[in-house]
């Protein structure tokens, strides 16, 4: 075969595994609405829900676009019972058959309320927080608390160098050593990965997969209140920077 020939074929074969690298991309951009919802629980539990389900047909998309090309599907057979056979991808699978086939993820969900000055919890306490409740619900509720019951730690307290913050996080068990988006942005880079290796074994060079797009971890998972407005009833968080 001539090398046009080659080329021609290796980019026809590229351009059927659109449809494969069109759901990587729809499942990245879920993993920024994980960052961009974390304070928020229902929006997070429906963006995580979405985020499985593209991440999922990764693989089925690749078979469905190489079943024409014998040599491809035999190379990919083991190729895909790797990817398949990683304990945190085969545990976001039936993840995503137990949402479509009988029920709801319940990620849990811990939190520290306290202060910052900008760069992380300066001062804080861990609190009871329901993983069904806004982070801005878990503050009205505590702020009220302090009131009622007193304020040892003088959290609310005048201070015009802090900020008042709750800081939380998600997990997804039994992965309970790893936050929640971190566990998804591992999964990506993965299934990422997988694609890349597809691309390179039909012979076309793909950089490797990055996020370096993502927000910092403390910047995401720390929500914080102006004190005054909190004191007088006014309870809505912010991400610092935006």
């Amino acid at each position: 075969m001539s090398s046009d020939a080659e080329r021609v074929e290796k980019e026809e074969i590229l351009s059927r595994l659109e449809a494969a690298y069109d759901r990587l991309e729809e499942a990245h951009w879920f993993l920024h609405g994980l960052e961009e919802y974390y304070h928020f629980a229902n929006l997070l539990r429906w963006h995580l829900n979405a985020f499985l389900r593209p991440l999922k047909e990764v693989p089925q998309q690749i078979s469905m676009a190489i079943q024409n090309e014998p040599d491809l599907v035999e190379w990919y057979r083991a190729e895909r019972s790797t990817i398949a056979e990683d304990p945190l991808i085969r545990f976001l699978s039936e993840q995503r058959n137990f949402v479509v086939h009988r029920g709801m993820l319940r990620p849990g969900s811990t939190a520290a309320l306290g202060t910052t000055e900008g760069r992380g919890l300066k001062f804080g306490f861990q609190v009871r927080v329901d993983p069904f409740g806004d982070s801005d619900e878990a503050m009205r509720f505590y702020v009220e608390r302090l009131k009622t019951l007193g304020d040892p730690f003088g959290i609310l307290a005048p201070d015009e160098d802090s900020l008042l913050c709750i800081t939380r996080r998600w997990v997804l068990s039994p992965f309970d050593d790893q936050e929640l988006v971190d566990l998804c942005a591992t999964a990506w880079l993965a299934v990422a990965e997988h694609y890349r290796s597809v691309v390179e074994r039909i012979g076309i060079e793909m950089p490797s997969p990055s996020l370096s797009c993502r927000h910092g971890s403390e910047r995401v998972r720390t929500r914080v209140y102006d004190r005054d407005a909190v004191v007088d009833g006014e309870v809505r968080g912010y991400r610092r920077g935006g």
